[in-house]
């Protein structure tokens, strides 16, 4: 019998130390969000072929680096796996309208967001006979793209790669699943995004933004597989398509060409020239406690080109790829405290 994706379960949990199995995986494991997808999944040991003189063939082979790779995507709802791409340890605030929590996520420069947060990770499969249940362990997050465009979900896809897994059939009785009153999926129409002036760009037709921590396990003599993960330089890419309804973004652009304060007429160069902010929210709009949102707040940002298609008897859209140098994260639900490691 061929079983589907209807028989599968995938959840999570921080771990306190790199590459040790958290023990909640099958009591506080959590989900990434609505509607996960494993798009890619990959586990090696990278055989090493070895040949001989006097004959054409392989004679044996030897075994390099343990190291496996998954690739998820879901629908952005559980804001948990912010801990994951780069900020460091969320904190909690409230309740205010009586039940309303606020969970805060940021990037600064203190030990805390140095060391690389590992997830345990574990997917189960009915497979009729023997249950297939595999537990992941030191898995780091590379990069966390966010997109939608209108008529469509927003997306989460992660690039994770993990140190070693252990293979049983004791599948979770009871899997994690996240709740509708506490998380919503959020769509294109949940969206907003605004320049500093707290103007929301008009008619937004797409938004993508991209954590990339630059992460990779490290290895060590005596051990085929990872002996710790590291973090290297965290950059913080995106790009929108709106209406082009007037030269705002554009002048933006050209800012970036002079210092307008030293009255510098040079071309290009380096300077201090960015905006200030830029905010992506996404919130189901309602007020006091029901509210449910996840919002984005940028900072530094650099605007990397300006780009336009015209054609008769069609809408002019402008298309802009930007980078930012900080951001903090902040979500509204009625969760009292974020998910710990176990």
């Amino acid at each position: 019998m061929v079983f589907t994706g209807a028989f599968t379960y995938i959840q999570w949990v921080r771990e306190a130390t790199f590459g040790t199995e958290a023990t909640g995986i099958q009591s506080a494991g959590e989900n990434f969000g609505f509607e996960q997808k494993i798009t890619g999944w990959s586990f090696t040991n990278n055989k090493i072929p070895l040949s001989q003189l006097n004959d054409v063939r392989v004679k044996t082979y030897a075994y390099g680096q343990t190291r496996g790779t998954l690739s998820l995507d879901f629908v952005l709802s559980s804001p948990w796996f912010l801990g994951l791409i780069g900020f460091k340890t969320g904190t909690t605030t409230g309740p205010t309208c009586a039940t309303l929590y606020t969970h805060t996520w940021d990037i600064d420069a203190t030990s805390d967001t140095e060391i690389i947060e590992s997830f345990t990770a574990q997917i189960g499969q009915e497979s009729g006979g023997t249950d297939i249940v595999r537990t992941m362990v030191g898995g780091i997050v590379n990069s966390a793209s966010i997109s939608t465009s209108v008529g469509e979900l927003a997306r989460v896809t992660l690039d994770t790669n993990y140190k070693n897994e252990t293979l049983t059939a004791a599948l979770d009785a009871c899997p994690a699943t996240l709740s509708v009153c506490d998380h919503i999926p959020f769509t294109f129409a949940h969206g907003s995004l605004e320049f500093p002036d707290c103007t929301v760009i008009a008619e937004v037709q797409d938004v993508d933004v991209t954590f990339t921590q630059n992460a990779d396990h490290i290895w060590g003599i005596g051990d085929s597989t990872a002996s710790s993960g590291i973090r290297r330089l965290f950059e913080i890419t995106g790009k929108f398509k709106a209406s082009y309804v007037d030269k705002s973004e554009l002048v933006k652009l050209y800012a970036q060409q002079k210092d307008v304060l030293c009255n510098d007429s040079a071309g290009a160069q380096t300077l201090a020239s960015e905006q200030p902010t830029l905010k992506l929210t996404f919130s189901n709009g309602v007020a006091g406690a029901g509210v449910r949102s996840i919002t984005f707040s940028f900072t530094g940002i650099a605007l990397d080109d300006h780009n336009l298609s015209i054609e008769p008897n069609e809408p002019i859209f402008e298309e802009l790829n930007w980078q930012a140098r900080d951001c903090t994260a902040v979500a509204l639900n009625e969760v009292t405290t974020i998910p710990a490691s176990s």
